[in-house]
């Protein structure tokens, strides 16, 4: 997901190594499948719909459960095919099955339902240039605006959508179209399915008038995008490079997980919402001419991170966000020669650097229960940085080995930090938990002091670097780098005191002094001497 301006700059009940955010859980149950069927019309903002809900019983057995469903009413609610009693307040459905099922079966549960959206969930109204549109905007947990659900990235299902619409709009959804049925009364039926299990939060469906382009591929990926007519230039431009941006991250990463790749122009909250193989980009990124590619990149690399590879809780939010982002940078410095990489995470550095919050709340940060504050420069930034960090510490070779192994293992599941760490350990063939909790558990950054002289008596450079931040100390490596005219020497040093001493033999003075000159580590560095 790409943040707005005023996003600042733009997941029971049982509590997973502590950090399990406050979404009570339901653990013996679990949703397989939706098949929501959805009527609109040209009218009003009201919605009619039934959605099909397959649920495993993954406990011993049980008899009841509840769904997340806010501002519908409910007409009837069955299950397999028998007509039951619920009760629903406060965007809880609840019910019992009328009997015991016993692990290993499956409930067939049918909600029938109605409403007036109202901008939560799903959004109606008109786009720029006056026409009509709809599209549904579930981040992070507004799908049970419009849909009964389990509404949390834990519990990823698959989900077919039959969308009943006015003939004039054309309709995308995640997965892959099997229908397009003109009904007599002027009315359309058209049907996707995805058959990859996702979040509900990437479950979405779209229509409008839309100018649909289509008939690119790469690695056998079906590439369209579908804008509104009067942008279909500025999507060119936009779009141009998809298929080059999916060939570099299935190389990084691994196989692109969908049948298809559609890029939707929307009205979303968002500046950009991933969701699962059919993203949609706010209007406002289609003007004024020429436009930007942004986010496209972030956006594709969600596919594999966040829609994919799942975080189990919004508190590891940082496995999609730093994720994406650390990829968009990676493809730009990969594929266009004057962009640099050192640049990018600088520019990322300074947004963390005047997040306010930065120095006080840490990367994972359970205290933190408004999921869309989570949408900030500690997910986002210091997450990319965080695995920049790491790339530097364990190299190139382990480090996009532990991606690979990580995303192969981890495919279609959902995750904690710690998935990751296992990942990285076992490709690297070291220890990183102190260097994960001190990333993502602690505040801040290293802020070091730079301090050196010469010995002449000793012949020697005589160095003493403080760490002056408040919130903990840092143990890193760090290069070292003495500068004599045209020659350099380059010492790795680590830094894990508040006070680090260092003495080097050196035939004459250095003409300066500089830790990290590469730019591998998050910091920020005073010198005097």
């Amino acid at each position: 997901m790409k943040r707005t301006a005023v996003c600042i700059l733009f997941l029971s009940l049982y509590v997973v190594s502590g950090l399990a955010d406050s979404y009570p859980r339901q653990p013996d149950v679990d949703v397989t499948h939706y098949e929501i069927s959805i009527s609109l019309n040209d009218g009003s903002n009201s919605i009619s719909g039934t959605t099909r809900i397959d649920v495993r019983i993954r406990g011993e057995s049980s008899s009841g459960m509840w769904l997340d469903l806010a501002g519908m009413q409910v007409d009837h609610l069955r299950i397999d095919g028998d007509e039951i009693p619920f009760t629903h307040s406060n965007g809880r459905l609840s019910f019992r099955f009328g009997r015991e099922y016993g692990r290993g079966e499956t409930v067939g549960i049918e909600v029938r339902y109605h409403g007036t959206a109202n901008n939560t969930g799903i959004r109606i109204g008109e786009n720029r240039y006056g026409r009509r549109v709809f599209f549904t905007d579930n981040w992070p947990d507004f799908a049970s605006h419009w849909f009964p659900s389990i509404d949390h990235p834990s519990d990823k299902a698959t989900v077919d959508f039959i969308i009943t619409a006015p003939r004039q709009y054309t309709v995308v959804a995640n997965g892959r179209r099997i229908l397009t049925e003109f009904l007599p009364n002027g009315f359309k039926k058209t049907r996707w399915v995805e058959n990859t299990a996702i979040p509900t939060y990437s479950m979405a469906f779209g229509a409008a008038e839309f100018s649909v382009t289509s008939g690119i591929e790469a690695l056998g990926i079906p590439i369209s995008w579908y804008v509104f007519p009067r942008d279909a230039a500025a999507a060119e431009q936009k779009f141009r490079r998809t298929d080059r941006m999916l060939r570099y991250f299935c190389e990084r990463i691994g196989p692109y997980p969908f049948e298809k790749l559609a890029h939707v122009e929307s009205n979303t909250q968002m500046a950009a919402m991933e969701n699962a193989n059919t993203i949609f980009y706010s209007e406002t990124l289609f003007y004024p001419l020429p436009v930007s590619e942004d986010p496209v990149p972030h956006e594709i690399a969600h596919q594999w991170f966040g829609n994919s590879v799942t975080p189990a809780d919004w508190d590891h939010l940082w496995l999609n966000e730093g994720f994406a982002t650390y990829f968009d940078a990676l493809f730009y410095a990969q594929t266009d020669a004057p962009v640099s990489l050192e640049k990018l995470m600088a520019k990322y550095a300074d947004r963390i650097f005047a997040y306010p919050a930065a120095r006080s709340r840490p990367v994972i940060d359970p205290r933190l229960t408004d999921l869309m504050k989570k949408l900030n420069p500690l997910n986002y930034e210091k997450g990319a940085w965080f695995l920049h960090m790491l790339r530097g510490l364990v190299g190139d070779e382990a480090f996009f080995e532990g991606i690979r192994h990580y995303y192969g293992l981890n495919t279609g599941k959902n995750v904690w930090t710690k998935d990751f760490r296992e990942s990285m350990e076992s490709a690297a063939g070291l220890d990183l938990s102190a260097f994960f909790r001190q990333w993502l558990h602690q505040p801040a950054w290293p802020e070091y002091r730079l301090e050196w002289d010469w010995n002449d008596k000793d012949r020697a450079v005589e160095i003493r670097i403080l760490q002056m931040q408040q919130t903990g100390l840092f143990d890193m490596p760090l290069d070292l780098v003495l500068s004599f005219g045209s020659r350099e020497e380059t010492r790795r040093i680590r830094i894990k005191d508040g006070d680090s001493r260092f003495r080097i033999p050196a035939p004459s003075p250095p003409s300066s002094v500089e830790i990290d000159p590469d730019g591998w580590v998050l910091k920020t560095v005073s010198t005097a001497n």
